[in-house]
Order: structure tokens, then sequence, then C-alpha cells
């Protein structure tokens, strides 16, 4: 990786916290609506899977140490949902990156449902150890919150990635940023 992918893996990474800091919705004690999610998509789009991923580890983390009162739960949860969400966007974007907006509608539909099933899941192992409460007691939470918080954070960030990722792109690239 030259310096250059660096530099802009690190201004991505940047954005998205600062963004996720001024663009944050509380929802529960641990689920809060963060607009980070599109900043990073728009970020694999111009530097690929790999720097998503790497972009997706910084802002946890970062998160975490700075600003989070969920420790590394938070900061695993954080990091699995945006992953899981993001590769399978960008990955389809990379594969065609002049995608119509009916086009990336249901590239980032997949990801909402791949984003919020594999949560589903994820959350079956972490939850009960976060709160210290059995599955049993566990699951009306994921079923009623939790569920329904990652469909609809989905749907949050599909919209505004398909209201700016062709501008903003293009916008990038012509001031050669990107």
């Amino acid at each position: 990786m030259n310096a250059k992918k660096i530099i802009r893996i690190a201004i991505i990474s940047i954005l998205s916290y600062i963004i996720m800091i001024f663009f944050k919705i509380p929802v529960s004690s641990f689920l809060t609506y963060e607009a980070k999610d599109p900043v990073i998509v728009i970020g694999g789009f111009l530097l690929g899977i790999i720097p998503t991923i790497i972009i997706s580890f910084i802002v946890a983390l970062i998160e975490m140490i700075t600003i989070s009162n969920t420790g590394i739960i938070g900061f695993l949860m954080n990091f699995v949902s945006t992953i899981l969400y993001a590769l399978p966007i960008c990955y389809a974007y990379n594969k065609k990156t002049n995608m119509e907006i009916k086009e990336m509608l249901i590239v980032t539909s997949f990801g909402t449902i791949i984003m919020t099933l594999g949560m589903f899941i994820f959350n079956h192992i972490i939850t009960p150890i976060y709160l210290g409460i059995s599955i049993k007691e566990v699951m009306p939470l994921i079923i009623g919150v939790v569920t329904p918080f990652n469909i609809a954070k989905g749907f949050v960030n599909s919209i505004i990635i398909v209201v700016i990722y062709k501008p903003l792109i293009n916008a990038l690239k012509k001031a050669n940023l990107f």
C-alpha cells in the first residue's frame, strides 16, 4: 500500500469519525444511529474492499477510545455492523462503478439485509454477554428493538448513499483528490 492510499484512508477515517460525532441519534442506552457508514461506503467505492475494512476498524477503535461507553463489545459490534453493511455494497460497486439509482438501491438494500441478518446472529452471541442475561431474556430485545433498529439504520444509510454518492465521487475526482 502506497503513501497516497494510506493518506486517503486516514482522510476517510477522520471524516467518518467527525460525522459520527456530529450526526448521532441515541436510540437506547446501547444503540445509537451514527451517520458514519455512508462515508465509509463511499470511501470503499473510491479505495476498495481492504481499505473499507481498515477504515471501519480505525473508526470503531477511535470511537471506543474517545467517546464510547460500551468498551470492547461496542467496538466489536460497531466494526462488525459496518463491514457487514459496507463490504457487499463496495464489492458490487467495484464490479460496476457506474450504477444507476435503481441499481444502487438494490445493492444498498442487499447490504442492509446482510447487516441485519448478520447482526441478528451476532447479537445472539454478544448481547447476552454484554447485558449479563440469558439468550431467552435477550430475544425480545433483539427481535423488538435491535433488529428494527438495524433495518432502519440500513434504510437511512442507503438513502444517504444513493443521494450523495455520484455528486460526491464526481466532485472528489474532479478536484483530483481521489
